[in-house]
């Protein structure tokens, strides 16, 4: 094979002297390297090493989370209580100041005559009712004059106007579709709006004011109202709007909230009565039909009962001086954290935010994490190693190519088409190969094959021939050169020569078969491979058609030149069974073709 050692000499480029290197050690069209890459101390170096850097890091992660878990379950008690306090506060005093938006409504300036006349006040009631119906879907109106009107929007479909014109004994309800609806009443009954807390309160201020916790007349369950005097155009008192906030719906936001499994959150007034609670238990009772207020320290559940009793009463002074105060006490050998804070200050209400959380609901989410980081660390372990061995076997899939591909070069094969797209160093290892590959097999002018290539490719099928004699291994060499062709170089230049021959080549390749091979042999001698062809007549068929192709006339420049070839050929294993018998023939015959054409041109002449 003496391919090998004239490349190895023609270039010092140490990636192809490798590649030369690992395709000796093998035979031809075997692969005893695949195997031995397999196993290779390479394969098992980086496995180890991706396996031992996933296990350093997994268990960091497991230490790390177990250490910060534990030093930061404190803090993040005391973050998560702080901020579920100063939600609730925030979300309770949204509902607060809906209400008073609501009011502001109906009536936006104390100090400006109130219309009251009924037609255009409903309008205003039922508008100001639609703004916030989950919170105060009620509102209404009292004159002075016994007069009361109002609008209950239980929900988006049942709507009750309550009304009590001037002078009537009777309030009555009627279930109306729009302002001025009255075709179907429900209720009447007798209700004088000048007796209740919230009439009386207003009458006593002259800006809004919230009232104490009461039974409505509409609703039997504890409400809050918002009420504010309005005035006659000569100043008199007009009489009080107002809207409600029922408490029931304080506890549905509550419960609503998510702190803990365990978790209760509840709010208080300065008295220590029951206002709302994200607990199942109700934060009033009932007795004979009649809702009444229940101490924090009489709640059945525990938790609201030891917060208050441990905490909030032993510390009055912290709620009001204090950013949201924690403190913790232990029942029955477990800890409860405790965090409190003032709501509606700036309402006049004096209520009290509590949230109670057992200590193991956090202590749980620690353990929890730890766990669901072991978990994850085992199995990012396992993807780690999977991941490492689809990336080693991707990466000694395209070494292998590069090896079978070399050993195919020595060997004088065609070249596989290399499947392999990289951006990194193996990526730059691949087109230099390219590169190689093409300087060791491609003319650099007319980019077809060159002598050496064509020279291994001979070498190729004769010994395939040996070793495949049942193949019936034949091919032909057509030897071929341009007549006259100093004279084209010598006319017009050697630029016009080099043109003239990469046309040459173009032609040649379009002449044969995919499967035949096109080299230039040196100078203006070209030498084509017939593969599986010994046959005279589909030689001369082939002769002809290049004849017919290579001698039409060529544009060079301001030229335009014809050429004549002269072929030779000879036939494997017919003429000769080796590649320089099988030359020296072909040129022998190309030779004696010339010159017959130059005597049958004297002639003529």
């Amino acid at each position: 094979m003496p391919l090998i050692p004239n490349v190895a000499l023609k270039t010092a480029d140490n990636t192809y002297l490798f590649l030369v290197f690992l395709t000796s050690r093998g035979r031809p069209n075997e692969f005893p390297h695949r195997k031995r890459m397999n196993n290779s101390s390479l394969h098992k170096r980086l496995l180890t090493a991706i396996f031992v850097l996933m296990l350093f890091v997994c268990s960091a992660i497991v230490w790390i989370s177990i250490q910060a878990g534990t030093d930061a379950v404190n803090q993040l008690t005391q973050r998560i209580m702080s901020n579920m306090i100063g939600r609730i506060g925030s979300d309770n005093e949204q509902h607060l100041n809906e209400a008073m938006i609501t009011l502001e409504t109906v009536a936006p300036n104390s100090a400006l005559p109130f219309d009251t006349d009924f037609n255009h006040l409903e309008q205003r009631l039922w508008a100001a009712s639609a703004l916030f119906m989950q919170t105060n879907s009620y509102v209404y109106f009292a004159g002075t004059d016994s007069r009361f009107i109002g609008v209950n929007r239980q929900d988006a479909a049942h709507i009750t106007v309550h009304l009590r014109n001037s002078g009537e004994p009777l309030r009555h309800d009627y279930v109306a579709l729009g302002p001025g609806d009255r075709s179907h009443m429900i209720n009447s009954g007798e209700y004088d709006a000048r007796t209740r807390p919230w009439y009386i309160k207003a009458m006593q201020n002259d800006h809004a004011i919230w009232t104490d916790v009461y039974t409505n007349y509409s609703r039997p369950e504890p409400t809050i109202t918002v009420a504010k005097a309005v005035y006659q155009p000569d100043h008199s008192l007009a009489g009080v709007v107002a809207t409600d906030i029922p408490l029931a719906k304080l506890s549905e936001n509550l419960r609503s909230l998510s702190i803990s499994a365990n978790s209760v959150a509840f709010i208080i007034d300065e008295h220590g009565d029951m206002i709302a609670t994200s607990s199942t238990e109700s934060p009033f009772t009932e007795i004979n039909h009649v809702t009444g207020r229940i101490s924090a320290a009489a709640m059945p559940n525990s938790l609201i009962k030891e917060a208050f009793l441990r905490v909030i009463k032993n510390y009055p002074d912290e709620i009001n001086t204090s950013n949201n105060p924690s403190h913790s006490y232990t029942l029955d050998k477990e800890k409860f954290d405790v965090a409190f804070a003032p709501l509606g200050n700036k309402f006049g209400l004096k209520w009290i935010t509590v949230v109670v959380v057992p200590r193991a609901d956090f202590m749980h989410g620690i353990t929890h994490s730890v766990v669901q980081s072991f978990v994850i660390a085992v199995l990012f372990i396992i993807l780690a190693l999977i991941v490492g061995l689809v990336f080693i076997e991707h990466i000694l899939g395209d070494i292998r190519q590069l090896t079978s591909a070399a050993q195919k070069i020595g060997n004088g094969e065609p070249l596989p088409r290399l499947r392999i797209h990289r951006k990194d160093e193996i990526g730059h290892l691949i087109n230099t190969f390219i590169e190689m590959e093409n300087k060791l097999r491609f003319d650099r002018l007319t980019q077809i094959y060159n002598r050496e290539f064509l020279i291994a490719q001979i070498e190729f099928l004769e010994r395939h021939a040996r070793t495949h004699q049942q193949e019936n291994i034949n091919f032909t060499l057509l030897f071929l050169d341009l007549d006259k062709f100093k004279n084209i170089n010598d006319s017009y230049g050697h630029s016009a020569g080099d043109q003239l021959l990469i046309v040459i080549a173009s032609r040649l390749k379009a002449a044969v078969r995919e499967t035949d091979t096109v080299a230039r042999f040196g100078g203006d001698e070209f030498v084509v491979l017939l593969n599986g062809t010994s046959n005279a007549a589909d030689i001369q068929m082939t002769v002809d058609k290049i004849h017919a192709l290579v001698e039409q006339p060529i544009a060079l420049a301001d030229n335009i030149v014809s050429v004549h070839v002269s072929v030779g050929w000879a036939t494997f294993p017919t003429d000769a069974q080796d590649y320089l018998s099988l030359v020296k023939i072909a040129d022998a015959r190309m030779f004696s073709t010339k010159q017959h054409q130059h005597n049958v041109h004297l002639r003529l002449v």
